[in-house]
């Protein structure tokens, strides 16, 4: 996992806790848990990327932005999203929402979930992990010339920030990549 500059006095490190009624094959495990105190701005990656990736920029997103990219919901603050390319010619971004309470979070996911119909063929969404978050995978099509081709987004959330990565690729493993950057 690759550490963002400015936010490691902010995170609660992940820790294994045992105690006297806990044997030590029932070690409790916790996920880097972002601290009141931080930003957007903390939270987009901006340095120490993985290989292959380059920041092209950060735009700041209006709760506004928000409603009419994702789902209109109560609680948006507002958003950052960091645009990037890979291998100097594939758009992926990162957009990290901020609501005001962890429940918001939770409800916004679930909103912009329910925006999406079934597929005919084939699960949409697949419950994964992203450091240690439970996260979903959403799969979709775009119609590039006369094909459909696969497109993923991995949306999860920690604490009241919603984070959000996708782009032009029907790689998963490059978002996954990118997603995990993150460090939550």
């Amino acid at each position: 996992m690759l550490s963002i500059s400015g936010c490691t006095d902010e995170v609660v490190e992940e820790t294994s806790v045992t105690t006297e009624n806990v044997s030590e094959s029932e070690v409790v495990t916790t996920a880097d848990t972002i601290a009141d105190s931080a930003t957007i701005v903390d939270l987009v990656p901006t340095e120490n990327l993985p290989a292959n990736y380059e920041l092209l920029g950060t735009r700041e997103l209006s709760a506004e932005t928000v409603g009419s990219d994702y789902s209109v919901v109560e609680g948006v603050v507002g958003g950052l999203e960091g645009l990037y390319t890979y291998m100097e010619s594939t758009d992926v971004y990162v957009d990290v929402i901020e609501t005001s309470s962890a429940e918001n979070a939770e409800e916004f996911i679930s909103s912009y979930k329910d925006e999406f119909s079934n597929l005919v063929v084939g699960d949409r969404f697949t419950e994964t992990s992203v450091n240690g978050h439970s996260a979903v995978q959403i799969l979709d099509y775009a119609t590039i010339g006369t094909n459909d081709v696969k497109r993923y987004t991995y949306i999860w959330s920690n604490s009241k920030f919603v984070f959000v990565v996708g782009g032009a690729t029907d790689d998963s493993d490059v978002l996954l990549t990118l997603a995990e950057s993150t460090g939550y």
